[in-house]
Order: structure tokens, then sequence, then C-alpha cells
């Protein structure tokens, strides 16, 4: 059975690289000395991108960025804890489950989706609640494609004792994070966002004062963190089997990321945002003024076309015929949808999405009839 190959425009998982997808095509054993040493230079390019030698470490997580997150708050906080969870979006609220399903009574502070978590409202909030001891957010909450003040909101914490637990999934590796500039106790990301590696394993960044420190007894195997990095400390070895394919072409991927440089690797991901908002922008309008948005996702708004889910079905359904693959589900707080603006994006996929926005809202707005010269303008562009 033949495949669709789809143009990904989604906020992970992305479109590869061709080197990196090359190298899942090597069979290797998960105990094989040569794997060993990927897996150790995975941990120490990742470390080597947030400046933090000789304070923190790396433990890889088999699964997807909820795995390694979940791992995290297992493995970092007890029953016996009071977090606080500051929350604009999905992946906010997400943490927020994950914590009470294990028990915890967690508390949580919420602000719109469209607008960065309040660092003054944290603060009192804080001040309010000195028995707290867990500060969790999310960097990138890509409901939206906000970017919260990550330094800012550490330092918080810091200041008053309280650990900090970060979901970092859609920032890391475009946003600038350095843990000799901002002291965080745990930061977590995944291989298939701005790494721009397959899905299939989760990074838990960890301080090594708290991986050193005895922990509570986590009623886990597969989650607990601290014995999958004494494990890597003294075999350098997975206890279980891992994504062998994944993290070799993870290895690439993030020799790639070294090599582009973060700061850099978000400036081109900011310029496909742009460019994708001037394409679409005479047919749907940015939820985030220009100052707000992150340059992972770009979060639109169609008033008067896309109301429901069932309006954007439409729209998903139509790019698809298109080959374009955006995120396919609308938020209904702020009847947003997502085009992602990470990974390998074409040119010819922006002009390709231009295209298919004008058929679709023309059509809609009872003007013009689709375009029939699509074809040929595809073929010269490479498609």
């Amino acid at each position: 059975m033949s495949v669709q190959h789809y143009f990904l425009m989604t906020p992970g998982p992305l479109a590869l690289r061709d080197e990196v997808k090359a190298q899942m095509q090597y069979d290797m054993g998960s105990r094989d000395q040569r794997f060993k040493n990927i897996t150790a230079s995975i941990r120490e390019r990742i470390i080597d991108l947030i400046e933090g030698n000789d304070t923190h470490s790396a433990i890889p997580i088999q699964g997807s960025g909820t795995y390694g997150m979940e791992a995290a708050l297992a493995s970092f906080i007890s029953q016996s804890d009071r977090p606080l969870v500051c929350i604009n979006g999905i992946y906010g609220e997400r943490i927020l489950r994950i914590l009470k399903l294990r028990g915890v009574q967690a508390v949580s502070i919420n602000s719109p989706a469209d607008q960065p978590l309040s660092v003054s409202d944290i603060a009192s909030y804080l001040d309010q609640n000195p028995s707290l001891t867990h500060l969790c957010f999310v960097h990138c909450e890509t409901t939206a494609g906000v970017i919260n003040p990550l330094d800012a909101i550490v330092e918080l914490a810091r200041r008053r004792g309280i650990r900090t637990i970060i979901d970092a999934m859609s920032s890391f590796g475009s946003v600038d994070v350095s843990a000799r500039r901002t002291c965080f106790d745990v930061l977590v990301t995944s291989s298939n966002k701005c790494i721009e590696g397959p899905p299939g394993v989760a990074f838990v960044i960890a301080s090594l004062d708290i991986l050193r420190s005895k922990g509570h007894s986590i009623n886990s195997f597969v989650l607990d963190v601290r014995d999958q990095w004494r494990n890597f400390e003294q075999t350098g070895e997975w206890r279980s089997t891992p994504p062998t394919h994944v993290i070799q072409a993870c290895a690439k991927a993030l020799e790639m990321l070294t090599a582009e440089g973060v700061i850099r690797r978000g400036e081109r991901y900011g310029l496909v945002r742009d460019e994708i908002v001037r394409a679409v922008g005479q047919y749907a309008s940015p939820l985030l003024s220009a100052q707000a948005r992150s340059p992972v996702c770009l979060a639109l708004t169609a008033e008067g076309i896309i109301n429901t889910q069932n309006d954007f079905d439409a729209l998903y359904a139509h790019l698809i015929t298109y080959n374009l693959c955006i995120y396919s589900k609308l938020h209904p707080q702020t009847r947003s949808f997502r085009i992602g603006c990470i990974g390998s994006i074409k040119p010819a996929w922006i002009f390709l999405l231009t295209m298919a926005f004008r058929d679709f809202f023309d059509k809609a707005r009872g003007g013009k009839k689709p375009s029939t010269y699509f074809e040929s303008e595809f073929t010269q562009r490479g498609l």
C-alpha cells in the first residue's frame, strides 16, 4: 500500500531533513558500545546547548514529550508537596491534570491563552501562599504560540526556595535557554520539536543537585528519572529497550542544531512565520500581536468563516487535498487554529498554502472559483 507524503506545517512532528531521516535506516543493538556512544553524545550536546556543564544532566526518556513531563513530575514532586501550576493554555492544563491523577494537591493560577503569564500575578500568589514547594509552567505555550517569561519566573521561584519544573517542548532549540543565566531545576523537551528529530524520545534536563538528592519513593519503574540517570552514569546504557533508530536520527539532528545555532534557528523560524502571515493575511489574522508571537507556531483566526471545529474541519480537509498538513484542532476559547513554522519547510509550501487559502476562503465568501492553473505553477516551483 502506498503512503501519501504530506507537507508538514505542524508544531511537531515536523518535516525532517533528509540527513536526519537517513540515519534511521541503520540497525543497531541497544547494548552495543557504538549505540552507547551515540547516547552519550546526545546527552553531552544537550547540556552544551544550555550551558549546563557541571550543573545539569540530560536524561533521555523513551516516549513522547508528555512521557518526559510525567516522568519529571512523578520523580521530583511527591504527594506531600504543594506545587503551583501556571496555566495559559492546554499544556499547562495537562501538567495540572497529571499531578492530580498522581494524587498531588496542586493549585493553579490561570491567564488567557493569548497573553503571556503575568510575573506580578505569580509573585503575588507566591507571597500569599508560602507553603508552595514547586512552580510548574510551559515556556512556549503552543495553544496560541505565546512565549512565557522564563528567566523572570524562575528567578521569582529561586528567591523563595521553590523548585521549578518547566515544559520546554516547543522552545528548546529555537529560543535561547541558559542554565548559567537561569537557575532552573528541571526542564523537559522532546526530539520532535525544534531539535528537528523524529518523535519517540523526551529529554529531562535536571540539576545535579536534584538528581543526587534522595527524593521520595516513586511507584513507577519507567517514570523514575533518577534511576534512569544513575544507570546512564554507571553503565552508559538505557534500563529498557530504547528507540534505537530514533536516537540515531536525533543525534544527527542535534549535530545540525549545534552547527546552525539556537538563535539562528529561531530567526529562521521567525522568517517562516512572518512569510505565512503575509501569505494568508487577506484571509486570516494572527491571534497575537507581533511582539507576543513565538517563532514556533502561528495562531490564526478567520472571523465569520472559522467559528467551530466543524468549520475548521472543512478547511483542514481542503488543505489535505493540497498535501498540506497543519495542526488539526481549533482552540474553542480563542477560535484560533495553528500552523507550525518549524522543521524543513520549503518556500514552495508557503506558496501552495497561499493558493489553498485563496481557493477555500473565496469560495466560502461566495467569490471566485478555485484556481485552475495551480498545477502548472506547482510544477514550476518543484512541488
